[in-house]
């Protein structure tokens, strides 16, 4: 027996005038568990429509001139026996619900042509549809027949105006996307506290958490991956590492996501990939090894079976378990294309052969200037 699916149809304002004549059809075809009036901000509309979609929509984009910026409408639906396969989509040729999709593309010929009408293609768009639209779990709506949501909804797309706290934003990633904090995730909260609080996270979709989290890049170099959130009125940065992006060997990223474990309110690394992902974060992203990861190392070491000890890290020789663990799993020592994450090249030569790339060079190059002239200057007594 199939699974029933829900879905999502969107007629924006400027498809209205169909309203009536599309809702009797979908009557026909769907069962209908709602239909919302929805109506954004206006100062916020083209942010929400980016976000919506994935894409880069500027205020008053062709898109959202095409759309309407006025109230809309979106109906939730029931398909009691989704069928799947192959159609030409405005990505490609690509498997969906064919149900929706031709329902869909039917009342764009009604409307005109063009994108006044949206329809969900496949149960990870629906989730994402329905979460950002009303904060509703998909998995609730597959077997309900209340759904909660007012029928005239005033507000933004959830988190347009920042979160209220991390559960509720972590509460998103997990309803949305495949992730993992990489560390410092057993006191999470506390890094509210800090001056400069910052999250690490590895995803198979970089742009996906941007969108959910309503992130905002710090930087205007595409490799730099930090992102500004607000969190109970708190700015906190957000490094949305992601599979490809070489912080680690694109295997090794992965596998760490294909075998990430629960802890709490988020997903983590398991064991063995949370040891040696931070031994080489302490070893390989950093230029020298800091007391904060050999404590960590020592507290962690036992969940692999190292009990490691203050003497461990004497002569360094710790780093044979790292190689040894890399060799083992066929993971390579890998270059960061975010030329700002350090790449400690002497130690990797002790394991092999390795050419950087000529952005590196020069990074480093300046890098070196840099910290040349400061120690300059503090000889002579010079403040900077």
């Amino acid at each position: 027996m199939k699974e029933k699916e829900v879905h999502v149809f969107i007629i924006w304002s400027k498809g209205l005038k169909h309203r009536d004549k599309i809702l009797a059809d979908i009557e026909t075809k769907f069962e209908i568990l709602e239909s919302i009036d929805t109506t954004w901000s206006k100062g916020k509309f083209s942010e929400n429509l980016s976000r919506f979609y994935g894409e880069n929509l500027p205020k008053n984009s062709s898109k959202e001139k095409h759309c309407g910026t006025g109230t809309f409408l979106c109906v939730i639906v029931r398909d009691g026996d989704p069928k799947y396969d192959l159609r030409e989509t405005s990505k490609g040729i690509k498997v969906v619900n064919v149900n929706m999709f031709d329902t869909k593309q039917l009342y764009r010929n009604w409307t005109g042509g063009g994108h006044q009408i949206h329809g969900s293609d496949n149960v990870t768009e629906a989730r994402s549809n329905m979460y950002l639209l009303y904060g509703a779990k998909y998995n609730t709506l597959v077997n309900t027949k209340e759904t909660a949501i007012t029928r005239a909804y005033g507000k933004d797309l959830i988190g347009a105006e920042g979160w209220n706290s991390l559960e509720e934003i972590f509460e998103a990633f997990n309803e949305l996307s495949n992730y993992v904090v990489l560390r410092n995730f057993v006191n999470i909260d506390d890094e509210l506290k800090n001056l400069h609080p910052d999250i690490d996270l590895l995803t198979d979709n970089k742009r996906l958490l941007a969108d959910i989290s309503n992130g905002k890049p710090t930087y205007k170099e595409k490799r730099r991956v930090q992102h500004l959130v607000m969190i109970d009125g708190q700015k906190v940065f957000f490094d949305f590492r992601f599979v490809g992006d070489n912080y680690y060997d694109n295997k090794w990223e992965q596998q760490i996501l294909n075998t990430r474990i629960q802890y709490k309110n988020l997903y983590i690394p398991n064991n063995e990939n949370h040891f040696y992902s931070l031994m080489y974060h302490a070893f390989i992203h950093k230029e020298k090894l800091i007391e904060d990861y050999i404590i960590k190392l020592i507290d962690f070491s036992s969940n692999v079976n190292l009990n490691y000890n203050n003497k461990s890290f004497l002569d360094f020789m710790v780093l044979n378990d790292l190689n040894s663990f890399m060799l083992s799993k066929g993971y390579d020592y890998v270059e960061p294309r975010d030329v700002t994450v350090f790449f400690n090249i002497r130690v990797v030569e002790q394991f092999g052969d390795i050419l950087l790339s000529p952005e590196r060079i020069k990074h480093e190059n300046i890098r070196a200037f840099k910290t040349l002239i400061k120690k300059v200057f503090r000889k002579l007594g010079v403040k900077i």
